[in-house]
């Protein structure tokens, strides 16, 4: 019984009757002639849409010109539209203004620190130089160098019986060195010491706030990335102004504040901590009995504490 149920089903739903035969066989009428038409297509446009490659030799014309020279119409609307495009022009980092700086791509606070670089008596030697300005980026850089132009103030002499005199009377001059006081000291005037780049000089005013101020040239050889020869290069170009470090108050400081200084983590801030909670205030003698750094650490950490 099953299988007569399949097959009726089957029958009755596969059947056509008249109407639908005569339909189906229409379309498939309509589907043949589609198709033969897509075919006989490019039979029928053959001719229609041909289109000739014509192959020019320049050298068939001598006296055609096919440069574009500054006085023809297409130059004349390119170079309007580099000028419109590109609105960088030449100067010299050590006399341009504010505003003119800005329209060659800085930024309001970078062409506010490249002024304010000059007004505390820094100088560009060279186009290389303006790199060390601190957030200028290498993009910027790159798209500048070629407009940058810093003339030369050194003085040539002819070598002819006129100028002898003159040459061999130059004076030399010679100049102080000035020396950055590091405890104060932006950015700018870190960055163009000798050897600093700007990385250098980020890790430098990260780890002096973290320590509250240099109390020892030494310290700087604790700065990642401060080699032992960079080091000698460096320390002759600065000083340490002591007044200008920051204190710790042993006995009023935070766990959480004292444990982020450098010098201490948290098992020794943890300890001191104790120690105050137990015995109260503590003093030089009571830091120094507790044993938690060596004499090499504690003349590094005595010398921020208050009491």
């Amino acid at each position: 019984m099953p299988v007569n149920k399949i097959k009726s089903f089957l029958f009755h739903f596969f059947h056509f009757n008249k109407q639908e035969r005569n339909g189906v066989f229409v379309l498939c009428v309509i589907i043949c002639f589609l198709f033969g038409l897509r075919l006989l297509t490019p039979f029928i446009t053959k001719n229609s849409n041909n289109v000739q490659l014509i192959s020019i030799n320049v050298n068939s014309f001598p006296n055609t010109k096919f440069e574009t020279d500054k006085g023809d119409n297409f130059s004349q609307e390119s170079n309007s539209y580099r000028k419109t495009a590109n609105q960088k022009f030449v100067f010299n980092p050590n006399t341009v203004t504010e505003v003119d700086a800005q329209k060659l791509g800085f930024s309001k606070k970078l062409s506010a620190r490249l002024v304010n670089f000059r007004n505390k008596g820094g100088k560009f030697y060279k186009p290389a130089d303006l790199k060390k300005l601190y957030g200028l980026s290498p993009k910027l850089y790159n798209e500048l160098e070629n407009y940058i132009l810093i003339p030369t103030t050194k003085k040539e002499f002819k070598r002819d019986s006129v100028f002898t005199k003159t040459a061999h009377s130059y004076e030399k001059k010679t100049y102080t060195k000035v020396l950055v006081e590091i405890n104060s000291a932006d950015s700018l005037s870190i960055v163009f010491l000798k050897g600093i780049g700007p990385g250098l000089t980020k890790r430098i005013i990260t780890y002096r706030t973290m320590l509250g101020g240099f109390h020892d040239i030494n310290q700087l050889k604790e700065v990642y990335g401060m080699t032992d020869s960079l080091f000698l290069v460096l320390s002759s170009q600065i000083k340490l102004n002591l007044d200008l470090m920051s204190k710790i108050p042993i006995n009023a400081i935070d766990f959480n504040s004292l444990r982020k200084h450098p010098y201490f983590n948290f098992q020794k801030a943890q300890a001191i901590i104790n120690y105050r909670a137990k015995h109260g205030k503590l003093n030089e003698e009571d830091f120094k009995g507790l044993n938690l750094f060596s004499d090499e650490k504690l003349r590094l950490i005595l010398p921020y504490l208050s009491y």
